[in-house]
């Protein structure tokens, strides 16, 4: 039988990962470009998410990670903790009280922890990725992997 080097299989987690790092990597791009709606630093990427130079850092951050983590044989812990967190933040997001100071940025109720700027659409985004991430994490150890195409053949030789 032949062995197959780690860095050669595709598995869910590794393809899932490499996708979330290019999105948020390309997300992060777009909110630095993004004209600013208000004096408070507001851009809304695509009209639906609000955004800032924090929150981008955080998008930008965030995608480069998990780009990392695909090459060094870590996306299933990086997508048990991505979910985890994401899924935390979209359900924090939910919470009124986390959000200050309030009544100092217009029609803005404030910044989230007193950070950035976050809306209803971040928090429905979050939730998605953070319970997806949970799920190929968690539940997708064992499902089917795809070798790179030569490790295929030397696979399909034996």
């Amino acid at each position: 039988m032949v062995q197959q080097r780690a860095g050669t299989l595709w598995t869910v987690n590794r393809i899932f990962a490499l996708v979330v790092g290019i999105i948020f990597v390309l997300i992060g791009i777009i909110g630095f470009f993004t004209p600013t709606e208000n004096a408070t630093g507001v851009r809304a990427i695509f009209g639906i998410f609000d955004v800032d130079t924090i929150h981008s850092t955080i998008h930008l951050v965030t995608g480069l990670v998990a780009i990392l983590v695909v090459f060094i044989g870590h996306s299933r812990t990086f997508n048990q903790i991505f979910g985890v967190l994401y899924t935390l933040l979209g359900l924090a997001g939910l919470i009124p009280a986390l959000y200050f100071p309030a009544g100092t940025y217009g029609t803005d109720s404030g910044l989230f922890l007193g950070l950035t700027h976050i809306n209803a659409g971040d928090h429905i985004l979050h939730l998605i990725v953070g319970v997806a991430a949970i799920i190929v994490g968690f539940f997708m150890a064992g499902s089917a992997t795809h070798a790179t195409p030569a490790a295929s053949r030397e696979r399909d030789a034996v």
